[in-house]
């Protein structure tokens, strides 16, 4: 719940389900309700106006959920970084236990309906707990209840033992928190031929759509920044916050989540290709590929400006912690949802020598590895993590390696001879 950023969530045995909240100003405590559904069924409600079955309850739990925002990277980090891991070994614990108690079986639950018989001593609404009047938030060693208060009350828990837990709080600013983006992330991305003259030196495309705030910077026709200096502006930018100018987009791949990720200060919006620490070995080698592919960037590979290290994590649902992030130009959409006519097909095959044609061997050709884009009415191949380089391009290669195999002929025809 912390890594996803969830206020409220819930878990289920199937026999069992436990409904969870963690409070904004408070994650270090877990609030949770216990309910088992087949008893509950059984029980005798009374007159009570709040939920009487499990599925009443877990509505309640989505319906509060939709009213919560999902907490920021920022309000994450600043959890993450002061909340202990909470380490439990279930061999030892059951070690502990007398092997005469292993073998008992578990006696019959004395188990009554928790809800209140009358519906003044509980509200109906699913206000969370830190609004409900006489709410349980206490462990069973804690002071006797005041008789106001529920039995069915979400009960705290400490994310860690006693001994362990952080007494800080995160240090966060509720205004931004709450909300995982402040603002709207609308730029749109900048052209090839903007970003290959970003790269190489040259003048700005006219026809980029953040042409003027590239302007902003008074040189003229000239590019404020080098590449350089957007990949270093990029990183302290990200470093500092992570919820503004840097939005998640698509689907994530094996390898890697794009995002959109756009310069504050010059308007320059890019891809850029976030993945984890563990996959950053491999992702990471595209780098090198792209430095070999200089001369077809922009006509058969994206314009790449550079790799970047996060200083905290983004975390992404479906993609893990993201540490890491390779920058490059928009390529566009994916051949798998464009009509492959005759000249499309033309321009795949035109990339595809290209890159083949400077030593490269990519590995890994599916469509979903292949964009459209329409500014260049060129094909242009991404994703080269899996890719190989040969040693000469092909155009080279292939006279000597006919020579090489005549020769190895030759001397198996003069080896019979001699036998």
């Amino acid at each position: 719940m912390i890594q996803e950023g969830l206020e409220y969530s819930y878990l289920s045995t199937g026999l069992a389900n436990v409904q969870l909240h963690v409070p904004f100003d408070d994650p270090a405590t877990l609030y949770y309700d216990l309910g088992a559904p087949n008893l509950d069924v059984d029980a005798d409600t009374g007159g009570s106006g709040g939920p009487k079955t499990e599925i009443e309850r877990v509505l309640c739990l989505c319906l509060m959920s939709c009213v919560s925002q999902v907490r920021d990277q920022a309000w994450r980090n600043s959890a993450r970084a002061q909340l202990p891991t909470w380490e439990t070994n279930f061999s030892h614990i059951r070690s502990q236990i007398p092997a005469n108690e292993l073998r008992q079986k578990p006696p019959s639950p004395d188990y009554a309906t928790t809800e209140p018989t009358s519906s003044e001593e509980s509200p109906s609404d699913c206000a969370p707990p830190s609004t409900r009047p006489g709410e349980d938030a206490s462990d069973s060693d804690s002071e006797p209840a005041t008789p106001a208060r529920r039995k069915r009350g979400f009960s705290q828990v400490t994310s860690s033992p006693p001994t362990q837990r952080s007494t800080s709080t995160p240090q966060m600013n509720p205004q931004k928190s709450r909300g995982s983006q402040s603002r709207p992330h609308n730029n749109e991305f900048c052209t090839q031929r903007c970003l290959l003259g970003l790269q190489q030196g040259g003048d700005l495309d006219s026809r980029c759509p953040n042409f003027e705030l590239h302007r902003s910077g008074a040189h003229g026709h000239q590019h404020p920044i080098s590449a350089q200096d957007l990949v270093l502006m990029l990183k302290q930018q990200l470093d500092q916050d992570l919820d503004q100018d840097c939005t998640p987009m698509g689907k994530c791949g094996g390898y890697g989540a794009p995002f959109k990720v756009t310069c504050a200060a010059y308007g320059y919006t890019v891809v850029g290709k976030g993945t984890t620490s563990r996959l950053w070995k491999e992702v990471s080698q595209e780098a090198e590929i792209y430095h070999v592919l200089q001369r077809v960037q922009g006509s058969a590979v994206p314009v790449f400006l550079g790799k970047i290290d996060l200083a905290q994590i983004y975390f992404l649902h479906g993609a893990g912690e993201i540490r890491h992030m390779l920058l490059m130009g928009w390529g566009g959409e994916s051949v798998v949802h464009t009509k492959q006519d005759k000249s499309i097909r033309s321009a795949i095959s035109q990339s595809k020598g290209e890159i083949r044609s400077l030593g490269v061997l990519h590995g890994d050709l599916r469509p979903e590895n292949i964009l459209w884009n329409r500014e260049l009415k060129r094909a242009l191949i991404i994703d080269f993590h899996r890719c190989t380089l040969s040693n000469q391009p092909k155009h080279r290669r292939s006279r000597p390696l006919k020579r090489q195999l005549c020769g190895h002929e030759e001397q198996e025809s003069k080896h019979i001879r001699l036998v």
